[in-house]
């Protein structure tokens, strides 16, 4: 770790009031902390407003105690959990949580993807009593329509303007030859929306409101002897749990060309502790649908340099082709409702 970040790292503990024996370099805004009593934690970055930040507590500190305690969260009647938050002099905010030793679960093993559906399905019952309506709440339902709306003009943008650009670059070409196909992709996952109950879903019951990790997947789960934890809960909001459900599906199958065994596992662990009904699988449809795999290779071309520019014309055939397993993905998952 360089002496900056360490330095840093060490001022931010100061302020917790707690003394580190060592503390490792994780990733940009992440370290790992050994105190002197041996105990580990995590100082993590939390790049959000501060009533959202107080927000995120209460709930998660409501999660908790309604039945939900696997999860890297503060206690706040430690002397590590006693604070909140401290301040960078970037005006970044960093908390301080629980190092939950352990493994992250492997997509291949239907044991622990059954592991990671039950504990997400306990997250969500803990989760009915928290207000839906706090102050710093983040609430995604009914925007949908508008999120699938911005992302389709996103991709005709691009496809229109590879369309005028002649051969000026490789996406180009690549974009001309087969952005009708993923055009038609996002297309079909507004329709299943715009003909699924989604708005009648959103405004009908508060009920319907789950509270979501947001963006849960195989790295957001630790594994241990004493069961399955959920950790970084920067994306916590209020959405369907479908859509919760879909984050987990799409974040575990990716790199595994979509192999619905994985999906199986996963939503046959959530099913043993809450059902899915034929709603909750038609939402699945809608947001799986959407050619996410190309539209975030799309925006990170429109950023990177000329040579990792390259890199995505080279990842864009892979992305393709994962598209189209959707495909059959879908066929399964339709099956599987039935």
């Amino acid at each position: 770790m360089g002496k900056n970040n360490s330095r840093e790292a060490a001022t931010l503990l100061t302020r917790f009031k707690v003394k580190a024996k060592r503390i490792d370099y994780v990733q940009k805004g992440v370290y790992r902390v050994v105190l002197i009593n041996g105990s580990m934690y995590c100082l993590k970055r939390m790049p959000c407003p501060v009533t959202r930040l107080h927000w995120i507590d209460r709930a998660l500190l409501r999660v908790k105690k309604t039945g939900f305690p696997r999860m890297a969260w503060r206690k706040p009647l430690t002397r590590e959990g006693k604070r909140l938050f401290v301040r960078a002099h970037s005006r970044t905010n960093y908390i301080l949580t629980p190092w939950i030793q352990g493994r992250w679960p492997d997509p291949r093993s239907s044991k622990d993807m059954r592991a990671c559906g039950i504990a997400l399905a306990k997250f969500h019952s803990a989760g009915r009593n928290v207000d839906l309506f706090k102050a710093g709440s983040s609430n995604m339902l009914g925007s949908w329509p508008r999120m699938l709306g911005i992302q389709h003009i996103f991709l005709k943008k691009h496809v229109t303007t590879a369309h005028k650009n002649g051969f000026h670059r490789q996406m180009d070409h690549l974009l001309k030859q087969h952005g009708h196909e993923i055009l038609g992709y996002s297309k079909a996952a507004s329709r299943g929306l715009l003909n699924s109950k989604y708005k009648a879903i959103c405004s009908g019951s508060r009920n319907r409101a789950t509270l979501c990790h947001g963006d849960g997947g195989p790295t957001n789960f630790i594994i241990n002897s004493t069961g399955t934890h959920l950790i970084d809960f920067e994306t916590l909001r209020f959405d369907l749990r479908a859509y919760e459900l879909y984050r987990v599906l799409y974040n575990s199958c990716k790199d595994h060309s979509w192999n619905f065994a994985i999906a199986r596992s996963i939503l046959d662990g959530y099913q043993s502790v809450n059902k899915l009904n034929k709603e909750d699988f038609a939402l699945l449809k809608v947001w799986l649908r959407f050619p996410q795999t190309t539209y975030l290779l799309l925006r990170k071309f429109n950023h990177r340099s000329l040579k990792d520019k390259t890199t995505s014309e080279k990842e864009f055939l892979r992305a393709l082709k994962d598209e189209r397993r959707i495909t059959l993905f879908l066929k399964h998952l339709d099956k599987y409702a039935r």
